[in-house]
């Protein structure tokens, strides 16, 4: 097994195995962090994973039965998410320079730009195409970004592909200004949906091995210098072509229903839901 990477324990407690998980869940013995306790394949970014490109390309192959939101609706919520999330920044840090790890195709970056002078890091090659049209892109992983001094990073659901999150929030410390605001987005393991759902939990997907808590996340970042300012569980504007497309991952019998849904015209019908499961942190670089 696989000792934890927050505080280097090992012999860590089976938790369980799921179809969607590329190993078992296990659980720290000593600082409560679940993780993927063997890995099947080489799916995380970072020095365990390879070259980025090359793990971008398995992550695909991993999920090629997965069926994906239109690409236009997919990018109408996320600029929609993305003005929310910017709003919420700027309650911390109304401006100054900005980094988004793991920025896909720069829809975050495309509504920060108002307010922010942006860059992004993007190890996907096709996603870091598209994301350059919009500001300047680094195309690897966030260890080897040469530029600092940034005034706030922002990471949305990023750390839990990582290969060790240790050593992406010490990258990430060492880019920021002192004083300046470390903003991630992840699942949270201790919610309502984990405990009913057990190893079908939407958030159980192969290229995800990393799960944290309130507790957890609050030692990562206070170990590599952080001063936690806020944690709350967070929701998304979703449509209804997404919560279909969603549904059709656990009920075939849906799949059809998000075609219906487009013919009938109300697919794109949007609302802000919270799935009780996504952890959203602010911390200040001391």
């Amino acid at each position: 097994m696989i000792s934890c990477d927050l505080c280097g324990t090992e012999d860590p407690r089976a938790i369980l195995t799921s179809p969607q998980l590329d190993g078992p869940l296990v659980q720290c013995t000593n600082c409560g962090l679940y993780y993927v306790g063997w890995r099947h394949s080489r799916l995380t970014f970072g020095s365990g994973g390879g070259p980025s490109s090359d793990v971008a390309d398995r992550v695909q192959a991993a999920n090629f039965n997965i069926r994906n939101l239109r690409l236009e609706e997919e990018h109408r919520l996320a600029l929609l998410n993305a003005r929310w999330r910017v709003d919420l920044i700027r309650q911390f840090r109304p401006s100054g320079k900005l980094l988004e790890v793991g920025c896909a195709r720069g829809d975050f970056l495309r509504v920060a730009r108002e307010n922010f002078e942006v860059y992004g890091v993007e190890p996907s090659p096709g996603l870091a195409d598209d994301a350059a049209d919009v500001a300047p892109i680094h195309r690897d992983v966030v260890e080897t970004l040469p530029t600092h001094d940034f005034d706030v990073i922002a990471s949305f659901h990023v750390i839990e592909h990582v290969d060790s999150p240790k050593r992406f929030v010490a990258a990430m410390a060492e880019r920021l200004k002192p004083g300046g605001l470390l903003v991630l987005e992840t699942p949270d393991i201790d919610s309502l949906p984990f405990k009913m759902m057990k190893a079908k939990w939407r958030q159980f997907i192969p290229e995800h091995y990393f799960f944290f808590d309130r507790a957890t996340m609050t030692r990562l970042l206070s170990e590599n210098g952080f001063k936690v300012e806020r944690i709350m569980r967070i929701g998304k504007t979703a449509s209804v072509a997404l919560v279909l497309n969603r549904l059709s991952r656990y009920f075939g019998f849906l799949r059809g229903a998000e075609d219906l849904a487009a013919r009938l015209g109300v697919s794109s019908l949007t609302f802000r839901v919270n799935p009780l499961d996504i952890l959203i942190v602010f911390a200040v670089r001391t």
